[in-house]
């Protein structure tokens, strides 16, 4: 005989209930008590209904989620702060470096090339990774940007991985730019975290950007660098890196990139001297610069040097003034 039958004429609320019924039968409370709500429906009964879950239950897959969002932690090389130890008793240099756009057509390649190769063969030369290293155009983002491509996204891919394996001794720290942004946008995709591995450039995945302090020496150097912030304007050329140093606090140096045109402006906030910074592009012409009223991209990446004994930065906006300085120091 189904227990139910028995169950049913045992049943007193308040005496010999649901829990009781569940205890003698060794069934779970959630079953008995659907079990009698069921037969008050004009004799339907489920034989296969899942019970509702349990506090227990609920408890349980809590304590799984948060030990799988520890174990993704783990998985993941993304940061919005790192230190830096550069172990040198010299002036260094440290370049914001970014918009190659490697990939598109109305690149200045020969001039891309050039810097490479300085930036590589510069003693004391480093570099901040600012964004936007390939083109990346898919037709998901941008559709009338993918005829303006030389190179499909995955060729672009190879040969910006190849230049950054080139370059490991230089990166301090990679910033993923809007058009790298767009691999995570439409495929969960972090190219950043592959340029950052200990086989690629081996250095600090800084996401969309964050603060990076530089030991040097006795000194430190603080240094905030984004792709992009909040706060552009072509009237007020610098109004974004004012946003990011009143966000964040004091700092050596702000750097942005993304307008594609070099910036730089040194002045007093917050007690200390700060040098504003925008890193140009190689991507001098596109079908949109054109669109929106003849506009091409200027090259530009800016420079600072810091000094080991004493708090002192020299800013440049021009690479290679830069490093005709850096190189009389040096010495």
């Amino acid at each position: 005989m189904d227990w139910f039958e028995s169950a049913k004429k045992e049943y007193m609320p308040g005496v010999f209930g649901y829990r009781q019924i569940a205890k003698k039968y060794n069934l779970s409370v959630k079953t008995v008590e659907s079990r009698f709500l069921a037969a008050k429906k004009k004799g339907i009964i489920y034989e296969d209904k899942k019970p509702e879950p349990t506090q227990e239950d609920v408890m349980q897959a809590y304590e799984a989620f948060k030990s799988l969002d520890n174990m993704l932690d783990k998985l993941d090389t993304k940061q919005t702060k790192t230190a830096v130890t550069i172990p040198d008793n010299k002036p260094v240099a440290i370049a914001f470096w970014g918009d190659w756009h490697i990939g598109a057509r109305g690149v200045d390649y020969k001039a891309f090339d050039s810097d490479m190769k300085a930036i590589i063969e510069t003693d004391g030369l480093y570099f901040i990774g600012m964004g936007d290293y390939k083109d990346n155009q898919n037709a998901l983002v941008h559709a009338s940007g993918v005829t303006e491509q030389i190179a499909t996204p995955g060729i672009q891919d190879l040969l910006v991985k190849s230049f950054f394996i080139e370059l490991r001794e230089k990166a301090i720290a990679i910033i993923r730019g809007c058009h790298d942004d767009w691999d995570k946008k439409t495929g969960d995709k972090d190219f950043i975290s592959t340029l950052c591995s200990e086989e690629v450039a081996d250095s600090v995945n800084l996401w969309h950007g964050g603060g990076i302090t530089i030991k040097l020496g006795s000194q430190q150097y603080k240094i905030r660098a984004r792709h992009k912030y909040k706060g552009e304007s072509e009237l007020n050329t610098t109004n974004s890196q004012r946003r990011l140093l009143d966000a964040f606090g004091p700092a050596d140096v702000i750097a942005v990139a993304h307008k594609h045109y070099p910036d730089m402006q040194t002045l007093d906030r917050m007690e200390q001297k700060v040098t504003y910074f925008r890193s140009g592009s190689y991507k001098v012409y596109d079908e949109y610069g054109q669109k929106i009223g003849e506009y091409r991209a200027k090259w530009g990446v800016p420079v600072i040097i810091i000094m080991p004994d004493k708090k002192e930065t020299i800013p440049f906006e021009n690479l290679y003034q830069a490093i005709v300085h850096l190189k009389a120091l040096r010495k």
